[in-house]
């Protein structure tokens, strides 16, 4: 069971991995070492993160279906772990009986499916195997450092899949039946510490938002929502980062139009922000065919 958007490969291997654990091979060179030791800045929240992430651990328990899972990670999870690739794996992981979904809001390779689906698999068997081994502390990979090798194949499979600086940790009830793992990929910059604390406090509203998509909605998506043929062409303006002048620019409108179609658009799919609306609009298809829309 699949859900894959889109992520695209750097052209060469780099990177540097981390683990909440030292290096279990003893290896001098294995490029491993402690999250923890080495990162500075504990998760000491202001009043403003500690409403953002009382309001995460709120929204989490509303979520039913895949698309408001996707809604959530893009949006107010991305305040604390920014990323561009989410992986998320639910099931028994060490027996390999798992169902694996991509969400990703890049959309530059949703042809690629099919094959963006396998390596996600293959990345999560490998992560989950280096996570069991490292004491199932959280897994960090960094790209700021390039790697002589990669001789890892939680490594090898980042690399495949592009995903640059990553974070991974999961967890598990006693039998190991239900468990679940998150793989945040092509996240803004290298994690550090206060990044893994968070993750450590969010990791069960997680887990239980997971289960609950998986076991409630195996198939639906977003309803789909009336927009009209210009309101598609500003929301792929808005998807590709340009700013109302650029987009106006190439519509021959102004920019007070375009940013008057945006809040449009953003009460029709009853949403905060632009890059909820773009996350809407990639979980419901609206980019794939301009046919659907009227004019």
């Amino acid at each position: 069971m699949y859900q894959t958007r889109t992520m695209n490969p750097p052209k060469k291997p780099f990177g540097k991995q981390i683990v909440g654990k030292p290096d279990l091979s003893g290896s001098a060179d294995s490029g491993v070492s402690s999250v923890r030791d080495a990162e500075d800045g504990a998760f000491a929240p202001t009043p403003q993160e500690l409403e953002r992430l009382l309001f995460a651990v709120e929204t989490s328990h509303q979520i039913n279906k895949r698309f408001q899972f996707f809604l959530w990670a893009q949006g107010v999870l991305q305040s604390f772990l920014p990323h561009q690739t989410l992986i998320v794996a639910t099931g028994n992981l060490d027996a390999g009986q798992f169902e694996v979904d991509v969400f990703s809001s890049d959309s530059a390779a949703e042809d690629r499916e099919p094959e963006l689906a396998k390596q996600a698999r293959d990345t999560t068997h490998a992560a989950v195997n280096r996570w069991n081994a490292g004491g199932r502390s959280p897994l960090a990979y960094s790209s700021d450092n390039r790697l002589e090798s990669l001789d890892d194949p939680m490594l090898e499979a980042v690399w495949e899949m592009g995903l640059g600086n990553t974070l991974a940790h999961g967890t598990k009830d006693l039998r190991g039946m239900n468990a679940s793992f998150f793989i945040f990929g092509r996240m803004h910059r290298p994690p550090r510490r206060r990044t893994l604390e968070v993750l450590d406090i969010l990791m069960p509203y997680m887990h239980f938002a997971a289960y609950r998509y998986v076991l409630h909605d195996s198939t639906a998506r977003p309803p789909s929502v009336d927009l009209s043929v210009r309101e598609v062409q500003i929301m792929r303006g808005v998807r590709d980062g340009k700013t109302n002048m650029e987009i106006g620019a190439d519509l021959n409108i102004s920019p007070l139009t375009v940013k008057n179609h945006v809040q449009r658009i953003l009460r029709k799919l009853q949403v905060s922000n632009r890059a909820q609306a773009v996350a809407y609009c990639l979980s419901s298809q609206v980019f794939s065919d301009d046919q659907r829309y009227r004019a």
